[in-house]
This record gives structure tokens, sequence and C-alpha cells, in this order.
């Protein structure tokens, strides 16, 4: 945000905070691009053209943080190519990307030397599993890239992070096992919270699932504090922007935490 220098910022809602924070913290005006409830939270490229008008700078999380929808990269390709032709820059959030099975329908990653007003971000913390060393990056164009490298903090990140980053991703074995095992285990998962009286979970695409708790008769912030007082922490959604207070999130994990999940939630609407 600071090299790019945005006047006005389009950011869909819900999606992850720190965007506009970013934003923000830069000078940027925020205009909210709505996703719809009754269209599952999905993003709508013709709202998007319809709505984006004199911004300059396009946010969007795929998978989206925290509904875990997608969008398909042929349409993510049409709209960096309008923003392009705008004038506009286009920044895609790919944080949960090694998640999903069949990655070539959606990531744009391939896509940065091709359109120069397109950057996109990428964690290894997620999927990797260490969320202490802080690693992710940025793909965009050279001069972009240059001139970020020019203002970063100098000691951004550290040898280690750096080690354990290249070491991870050269794990191939680590890489397919754990797609294959969250993909198992979070339509398992699903397949239960579904069958839960008073729940409506959204079809996971990643390593968590978007769950409307609204007929438990309870609001997110008492659904977390019930789980939270039997040692199981979920996330109350409730602070993410245009989302009512009946929204939590909660992680894929190993089929015995799972378990405890569902059954913690099956008590819920019992009296």
């Amino acid at each position: 945000m600071k090299v790019l220098g945005p006047r006005n910022v389009l950011i869909p809602a819900p999606t992850f905070n720190e965007y506009e924070i970013a934003a923000k913290i830069n000078g940027s005006k925020i205009k909210d691009l709505l996703l719809n409830e009754w269209e599952g939270f999905m993003l709508n490229k013709q709202d998007i053209f319809n709505q984006w008008g004199d911004t300059d700078l396009l946010f969007i999380c795929n998978p989206n943080n925290p509904t875990g929808c997608l969008t398909q990269r042929k349409d993510l390709r049409e709209i960096i190519q309008k923003a392009g032709q705008l004038g506009k820059y286009v920044v895609i959030d790919e944080a949960f990307m090694d998640f999903v099975p069949d990655r070539a329908k959606y990531s744009v990653v391939d896509l940065v030397p091709k359109y120069d007003n397109l950057f996109v971000l990428y964690s290894l913390t997620k999927f990797f599993a260490f969320p202490g060393l802080r690693l992710g990056l940025g793909l965009g164009n050279r001069a972009v890239v240059q001139k970020i490298n020019e203002i970063r903090d100098p000691w951004n990140v550290n040898c280690f992070a750096q080690l354990a980053g290249v070491a991870s991703l050269l794990d191939e074995q680590y890489i397919d096992s754990t797609v294959a095992y969250v993909s198992e285990e979070k339509s398992y998962l699903f397949k239960k919270i579904e069958a839960i009286s008073g729940l409506r979970p959204y079809s996971p695409s990643v390593n968590y699932i978007f769950i409307n708790v609204a007929g438990t008769g309870h609001s997110s912030a008492e659904v977390c504090r019930m789980l939270g007082r039997q040692g199981i922490l979920v996330r109350d959604c409730g602070s993410y922007k245009k989302l009512t207070p009946e929204y939590i999130r909660a992680a894929v994990r190993k089929r015995e935490e799972n378990d405890k999940l569902i059954e913690a939630l099956s008590m819920l609407g019992r009296k």
C-alpha cells in the first residue's frame, strides 16, 4: 500500500480485516463490496465491474477468509485484464491456496509475469504449520518489487525462517500427504457438522469450515465461550466487517480433535 499509494480501495466484505487496516494506514479510502449471504458469499465479477468506479486497487482473498469460498481462475483473469485496461491494480491473497487439491483452477501465480497490475500474496505459515516464523512472500512486476524492497524493514525475515521455507517447499511428500489428509478430514467433519440440528456449515475448500450457528439460539460469541470452557478454540467471526454475529470458523484438525468438536457442537442446542 505504501508503494502503490491508492486513493480508493475496493475490498469485499466479509474478508480478512488487515487489507483495510493496511490501506487506511496509508491514507486510502475504503469502498465495501458486499458479498451476499443468499449467494453463498461468492465473489461476483459483475458486481466488481459495476462497483469499482474510481477505485485504484482491488483486494481479493482466494480462498476467502473466513468463508472459504473460491473464485475461478478464469474469472480472476478477466478481472485482472479489465482492471489493467482501466489503470487499476489487483492484489490477490492466496494464503490458503496450498490446501486446495485442484489449485490450478484457481491460482493466478503464473499470471504475474503477464500482468503488470497484478500482485499475489502467499503465506507458508498456514500450510506448513510454522506461524511463529511469520514467513510469506509477494509476487509482482519487477518495478513494484524493487520499490517494496527499498522501503521494507531491513530485518523483516530472519535466516531461520528462510531456511525453513526452502526446506518446506522441497518436501513434496509432506505437501502431498497434507493435501490428501485435509481433503479427507474436512469432508468427514463437514458431514458430521451438517447433521447437527441448528448448524449450517458451508462446504469447505480449505482447512477450515465456516458455520452459521444462528439455529442453535446462541450468538457466535456465546458458542465460542461454551466451546472454550471445554478447551476448544474456534474463531468468532462476529468481528469480520459486514458479517452478523452468528458465524464461527472451525479448523480441520486430527480425527480425535475433530470428534471432540463434533461432540461439543452437538450439545449446543440441548438444554
